[in-house]
């Protein structure tokens, strides 16, 4: 049987690689691509592997020792920096990876945000302004039983594919140790105190909005990171446990005309005859969802979920009142006025 030398053994795995064959690349690898395959599911999959490939350069390798059943092999590659590609989608997916920890459906949430992800790293890998690196690597080889010369699957394998890849382990290792830190701790859970109401239509021609649901409801075992960030969020100090009033809406326009709608400006509450009003637009602690985005270019739908926090305790709530947002055209000649919905509770 022809031996090749590790040189070839280099130049096919290069190759295959920078062509997407990757069944081919792996034959040139020890353990295949499987070591790629047990990192961060959002940096294995084909469709990350090949954004990678379509700008993908190497040089000629050469041979630097070559001893017994081991080898050496130099070469020169340049390719995304998956570093800087890694740091900016989680800053992007982060926020959402927040909002989504009130979502009840946990197994739902948890393949949406790998999905989301998957494509912020494609798309950053893309980018023109995410930097290409150029580093010289040198790959690790040793014969298996058959005497052919494969690559050692460890971290100068990692680096001549995913170029900085030790930022990405720093990055993630981080998320990691967190969770780390924070495996004691429950798991979140959302309950329902009372629901309020259920589809509910109204017309801000041409939208129409239809609430989803209100009800109220009570989070418990909140992590430390999260009762920072909803606080922040709502200027209202929380602790591991405490309640809030949800609002889960949809919106679609029906002209092909552009419009601006809010979905839903204020929520009041109503209690032993005061009131509480807290402006829904800039302390809902549920954030990231489309419906935050109030322009309708034409005929499209949002979809839209509200947290508001209040200082009156939600036992003793007697109504709710909802201010629904007025709908725009671009010159403010059409649409509809705001809207009032009030719900009684006692």
């Amino acid at each position: 049987m022809w031996i090749g030398k590790p040189t070839d053994t280099v130049d096919d795995f290069l190759t295959a690689f920078q062509k997407s064959d990757f069944e081919k690349a792996g034959k040139q690898i020890d353990e295949g691509l499987e070591e790629l395959q047990s990192e961060e599911e959002s940096m294995s999959s084909e469709k990350f592997l090949k954004a990678i490939g379509k700008d993908y350069k190497f040089g000629k390798p050469k041979e630097v020792s070559s001893e017994g059943d081991k080898a050496k092999v130099k070469v020169e590659i340049t390719s995304v920096d998956i570093g800087v590609a890694a740091t900016a989608a989680i800053a992007e997916v982060m926020p959402v990876a927040f909002a989504t920890a009130f979502d009840e459906d946990s197994e739902k949430a948890d393949k949406a945000m790998e999905s989301l992800m998957e494509s912020s790293m494609i798309k950053h890998i893309k980018s023109e302004d995410t930097p290409r690196v150029t580093r010289e690597v040198t790959l690790n080889l040793k014969k298996n039983k058959d005497g052919e010369y494969k690559i050692v699957s460890d971290d100068n394998f990692k680096e001549a594919v995913l170029a900085n890849f030790g930022q990405v382990e720093d990055v993630f290792g981080e998320d990691a140790e967190e969770t780390e830190a924070t495996e004691d701790q429950p798991k979140q859970k959302v309950e329902v105190i009372r629901e309020i109401a259920k589809d509910k239509e109204y017309d801000a021609n041409p939208i129409k909005f239809n609430i989803e649901e209100i009800s109220l409801k009570k989070v418990s075992n909140v992590s430390v990171d999260e009762q920072d960030r909803i606080s922040m969020y709502t200027e209202k100090e929380v602790g591991d446990e405490f309640e809030y009033l949800y609002i889960k809406s949809h919106a679609e326009n029906t002209s092909d005309e552009d419009y601006n709608f809010q979905n839903i400006q204020e929520v009041t509450v109503f209690a032993n005859g005061k009131q509480e009003t807290v402006d829904s637009l800039n302390y809902d602690f549920i954030d990231n969802d489309e419906g935050e985005d109030s322009e309708y270019y034409g005929k499209v739908n949002k979809e839209s979920e509200v947290g508001v926090i209040f200082d009156t305790p939600i036992e003793n709530i007697e109504k709710i009142r909802l201010l629904i947002s007025p709908s725009n055209d671009a010159e403010y000649e059409n649409g509809a006025e705001p809207q009032v919905a009030e719900f009684e509770l006692k």
